[in-house]
């Protein structure tokens, strides 16, 4: 094996000792784009063709599967129990504008409440989602 081959496989080994230390989601691409500029090395010695296939296919992955990747693990996102309330149905309790900030009753809980329709009070409500302390909710 010449230099060129031991440079790609150095770097995929890095590239994973470095992914599987930090869980970044990262330097994985950085491996996988090791991987097509080693097998070129095998088949050329033209450095300057593997750096330039190195660099797109790193990019690309970066850019068209890590979002993908992230969205599955969803390594940042703590859940609580207040997750449970997406989806329950209750009423309102003050009147709920597009503009300003209602109250709606759910599980026998009072919260503050928003939504982008009026709802009067009295009116069943279905909870889309949580924001802050705040119902998203939606007019049944």
């Amino acid at each position: 094996m010449d230099w060129m081959q031991w440079l790609w496989l150095g770097i995929f080994l890095s590239a994973l000792f470095i992914e599987f230390g930090t869980a970044n989601m990262v330097s994985i691409w950085f491996a996988i784009a090791a991987i097509p500029s080693f097998i070129v090395s095998l088949f050329s010695g033209n450095f300057v063709i593997q750096v330039i296939l190195f660099v797109v296919v790193a990019i690309l992955m970066l850019l068209l599967t890590r979002p993908f990747v992230m969205k599955y693990f969803k390594t940042n996102e703590i859940k609580t129990n207040v997750d449970t309330y997406i989806g329950l149905t209750g009423v309102c309790i003050k009147l709920i504008e597009p503009d300003s900030i209602g109250a709606a009753k759910v599980n026998n809980r009072e919260w503050s409440a928003i939504s982008n329709e009026i709802i009067e009070v009295g009116e069943k409500v279905r909870v889309l989602d949580i924001e802050g302390v705040k119902l998203i909710v939606e007019k049944i």
